[in-house]
């Protein structure tokens, strides 16, 4: 009989200690295996499975990689799509992106390690739960693809849902779909705890007072001259080039969005950008990957009393200029924001919001601004924040547009609170004891919710 288990995939130094903190929550019920770089080490009991996914194959055999995409129904170059993507996505955000670009050899040899690697798994163990914090390898894909054939749950993408810091919540699937979400909301309890209640009049009066700023980008400045990527110049001179880019492009922002007057800009669709290259697109949602098009698609077919308000993304301030947001801004209905602009005084005085999966759909919720998705947001649901199928369905929207009651609101925020788990979520070196709890933490929650994490059951309900 075999053993049942649960797959944990590391990621190096950057994830650790959750790892080890979810090994100690799992070991004492489940086998636990462990795939991670050779050089990180992992304390208690725990099987490691030690794996070179890139190892190259000298004599690919092309039939067996059409047999494994029929089986899996997965094709090879869907499973490095989300790089293909970032090469084109890093090269036109002026970042290096000579490593992006593989040969078909490389990219079969890892869709073939990475099969034959599971499947040996699976033939050995009963394969309960599988996790990686991303879903932007062929490794992780070909696992994916395995958990939709096997049943067997994997979960990935620590999402951080912009309403708070310090807890998140697991997904699975491309989209990045929080099922254990849509099971709270679609079967609401409405005996809200003394907790949720203290959760719920926090978060509102946070809001109320300011828009609150994300951890991760308390580090991004909105300078011409960013410290940090002077420091990389030195250890890389390869970046220079970018480096010089990127403030000609910061200067040409500041030039371009100096004259910004909410006032002049009407009745608007507020649009705040998307960090790219980055696999919440380029994986998450590939329909959308050039945001550029979204803005011009909207622009042309909008009524003329309806103008389009665009911000960029602090994260990559400076990415992206002329050469991006030209054509955008050459079109008289849409508007470009400085990058330091009010982020709620934006959110509150727009006619509405669209985003592909970001924060700022829930965070107009909480605004009472009418707001929709296009890729799926792990909180897009038909009766609360909608997906569009594309985004010119908005425009079919504006005269009608949903504003949720408060009742629902609250709904929609406790049922977030109730899928969520306290992690301390920091990628930087020090605090172990704090990851290595919050690594415990989340194996305590999958395991209350093993019911759901651990099957690939369809309990969204859109």
């Amino acid at each position: 009989m075999k053993k049942q288990a649960i797959l944990l995939i590391g990621r190096g130094n950057i994830f650790k200690d959750y790892i080890q903190g979810m090994i100690n929550g799992f070991l004492s019920e489940y086998e636990v295996l462990v795939v991670d770089n050779p050089s990180i080490h992992y304390e208690g009991k725990h099987t490691r499975l030690d794996i070179d996914f890139n190892t190259p194959i000298e004599n690919i055999d092309w039939k067996l990689v059409k047999d494994i995409e029929n089986e899996l129904k997965l094709n090879l170059y869907e499973s490095y799509s989300n790089y293909f993507y970032y090469g084109r996505l890093a090269q036109e955000a002026n970042i290096d992106y000579s490593s992006y670009w593989k040969s078909k050899e490389h990219i079969a040899s890892v869709f073939l390690n990475s099969y034959e690697f599971y499947e040996d798994i699976l033939n050995k163990y009963d394969l309960k739960f599988a996790f990686h914090d991303t879903i932007d390898q062929i490794w992780t894909q070909i696992l994916e693809a395995f958990s939709k054939k096997n049943r067997f749950g994997f979960y990935h993408t620590l999402i951080n849902s912009g309403i708070f810091d310090n807890r998140i919540i697991l997904s699975y699937d491309i989209p990045r779909i929080s099922p254990l979400f849509y099971n709270y909301l679609n079967n609401f309890d409405t005996n809200i705890t003394t907790k949720e209640k203290l959760f719920l009049e926090e978060t509102l009066d946070k809001f109320t007072k300011e828009k609150p700023k994300l951890a991760y980008m308390s580090s991004r400045g909105k300078k011409v001259f960013d410290i940090n990527e002077i420091k990389k110049i030195f250890t890389n001179f390869r970046n220079l080039k970018y480096g010089v880019k990127r403030v000609f492009n910061r200067i040409w922002l500041e030039n371009a969005t100096k004259d910004f007057n909410l006032e002049e800009c009407g009745e608007y669709i507020l649009y705040f950008m998307h960090h790219q290259p980055e696999a919440t697109t380029t994986s998450a949602a590939q329909k959308y990957v050039d945001q550029w098009k979204i803005i011009e698609d909207i622009a042309v077919n909008a009524p003329s009393n309806i103008n389009i308000v665009i911000k960029a993304h602090p994260f990559g301030y400076g990415w992206q200029g002329r050469d991006y947001y030209e054509k955008l801004l050459r079109l008289p209905n849409v508007f470009m924001t400085p990058i330091g602009y009010d982020g709620k005084e934006l959110i509150k005085s727009a006619k509405v919001v669209l985003t592909i999966n970001g924060s700022i759909g829930m965070e107009a919720m909480i605004y009472d601004i009418p707001s929709y998705t296009l890729g799926k947001a792990w909180y897009s649901h038909i009766d609360y924040i909608e997906n569009l199928d594309t985004h010119l369905e908005l425009l079919n929207r504006l005269d009608n547009l949903k504003i949720l009651t408060q009742e629902e609101k609250e709904r929609v925020l406790i049922s977030a609170y109730r899928s969520s788990v306290d992690f301390f979520v920091s990628y930087e070196d020090g605090n172990v004891n704090k990851k290595v709890k919050a690594g415990e933490n989340l194996a305590e929650h999958i395991l209350e919710n093993k019911d759901i994490y651990f099957n690939r059951l369809n309990l969204m309900g859109v």
